[in-house]
């Protein structure tokens, strides 16, 4: 099997009845972060599959042509499988969130319509520095078992981030392979890093603040879970602009074997 395998997946989802926001170890900074997280890549991920296309020519490497090829497919079940969760979060009923979504939405055209290959890729090797150590992080602390994790935003999320560490170097290498530009790479992953987390905190306060009166105070996120958030955040944002760093240095856990092989097998269909 290709260490980058592509699955074919199908999760349970809750219904509009059975949706509860807290749904991430029943925190709410979490659970609104990733219901947030699972609404921006439902669009950011067409806009990488699209982007790759376009350069995919460009790549004169074989096996790192089929590692992009590979890495577009996983992306492509992802945008698939948060498309079908999303629908019980629209369900609950945020105002104003379709229309930051749309807005989002519009974002990503912009960048495909208007921006430069080396843009868009930079863009995606940006989101991806980042990614690559929330999944090592999260995968570790075990979140996605936590007692109080709803099985079906658990099986998701353990799954994606699973995968976001199968494809880690391959953003990379494809950036490093067309354009090599340091500064550039820093750049955008400013650029992408920033615009990821400006919709995130946009979506969490729009759940949060609306979910406060039917679920209690619970939902309400302190100044202190933003606090300890964003230096969360920092120190992973610092590191993938960094001149030395390069997702290869990473040491992938034993562990990560054992889930791979599990949802191999839990798949209805792998390549």
């Amino acid at each position: 099997m290709h260490p980058i395998t592509v699955r074919t997946m199908k999760f349970d989802v809750p219904g509009a009845a059975e949706f509860h926001p807290l749904c991430v170890a029943g925190s709410s900074v979490l659970s609104y972060t990733h219901l947030a997280m699972g609404l921006y890549v439902a669009y950011l991920e067409p806009f990488f599959v699209k982007s790759l296309r376009r350069v995919m020519d460009q790549i004169r490497d074989e096996a790192l042509r089929e590692d992009a090829e590979r890495f577009s497919l996983q992306e492509a079940q992802h945008y698939r499988r948060h498309m079908d969760f999303n629908k019980a979060v629209f369900a609950h009923g945020y105002p104003g969130l379709e229309q930051r979504v749309e807005a989002l939405k519009r974002d990503f055209e912009g960048f495909l319509a208007n921006g430069t290959d080396r843009f868009r890729i930079g863009y995606i090797e940006g989101f991806e520095s980042f990614t690559t150590q929330f999944a090592l992080r999260v995968l570790a602390s075990g979140l996605y078992d936590h007692r109080r994790t709803a099985r079906e935003a658990g099986d998701l999320f353990k799954w994606h981030m699973l995968e976001e560490v199968e494809h880690r170097n391959v953003a990379f290498d494809v950036y490093q392979h067309l354009y090599g530009d340091y500064l550039y790479r820093a750049r955008m992953c400013w650029v992408s890093q920033r615009h990821m987390f400006r919709f995130i905190d946009d979506c969490t306060r729009l759940m949060s603040s609306r979910d406060i009166a039917r679920h209690g105070e619970g939902c309400q996120i302190t100044v202190r879970q933003r606090l300890l958030i964003a230096t969360s955040r920092f120190g992973m944002r610092a590191r993938t602009m960094l001149p030395g760093y390069t997702p290869h240095s990473y040491v992938v856990p034993p562990d990560i074997a054992k889930l791979s092989a599990y949802f191999t097998q839990l798949a209805r269909d792998t390549r």
